[in-house]
């Protein structure tokens, strides 16, 4: 008996036409779509159908709405990605280590690329950054924001906003899961972030990697305490 082919439903039709008559259209970030008459007349359907296609191409980031004219092609970012995640996936013990594994070969392997640039302004904004955790930490305050800032800044004059992207969704989805990590007493995760810098100052891109590698052993070691407990238990 010959196998059935199941069809997609119309409106995943009319959301692969459209985005097919991006791409042919040469149409980049900030363009401006034909209007929806003449759009459901191109790709051959309704209008019925174009708008559900164009309602989740919203949802994914790939066109935006402007109240009162009309859609417009939109500029590349994961922020669709991040806000479609489960939040169940934080019970997860899985999925902290494999966003960490992540974070980790990613922000290691950039290393000789930032050390060869040797970007002076971004790097000296970056220790200022790391001697702000300091303080912070020595008052017992919280240094998850800056944190943040001097993660996105440290690759920021790589000039590659792919990269740019990947740092934050990693950065968010790290903190997403692990925002619950313990705090060390001692403090001196700020010390560990101005070892990096320094290193990557001085042009030594294997010092770099090996002071990047200790934030994260750091890192993955204070993640592991919150397993130890059910592992324990068990």
């Amino acid at each position: 008996m010959a196998e059935k082919r199941v069809k997609n439903p119309i409106y995943l039709e009319a959301q692969a036409r459209l985005r097919d008559f991006i791409t042919e259209a040469g149409l980049g970030p900030g363009d401006r779509l034909p209007p929806e008459a003449t759009l459901a007349e191109r790709l051959g359907v309704s209008r019925l159908s174009l708008r559900e296609a164009t309602r989740s191409l919203q949802t994914l980031g790939v066109i935006e709405a402007r109240h009162g004219n009309g859609l417009f092609v939109s500029a590349f970012s994961f922020r669709p990605l991040i806000e479609q995640l489960p939040y169940g996936l934080a019970a997860t013990g899985t999925g902290l280590e494999e966003i960490l594994t992540a974070r980790e070969a990613m922000e290691v392997g950039l290393m000789p690329a930032v050390a060869r640039l040797n970007p002076q302004v971004e790097l000296a904004e970056c220790a200022r950054l790391a001697d702000e955790m300091t303080a912070l930490e020595s008052r017992g305050k919280p240094i998850t924001e800056v944190d943040k800032r001097f993660h996105l800044l440290l690759y920021r004059a790589l000039g590659n906003p792919l990269v740019d992207n990947l740092i934050e969704v990693f950065w968010e989805l790290f903190t997403r899961l692990g925002d619950s990590i313990p705090v060390p007493p001692e403090g001196g995760r700020g010390a560990v972030h101005l070892r990096i810098i320094r290193a990557l100052q001085s042009g030594d891109a294997g010092e770099s990697i090996g002071a990047m590698q200790q934030h994260f052993d750091d890192i993955r070691g204070r993640a592991a305490l919150l397993r130890a407990p059910a592992e324990d238990a068990g």
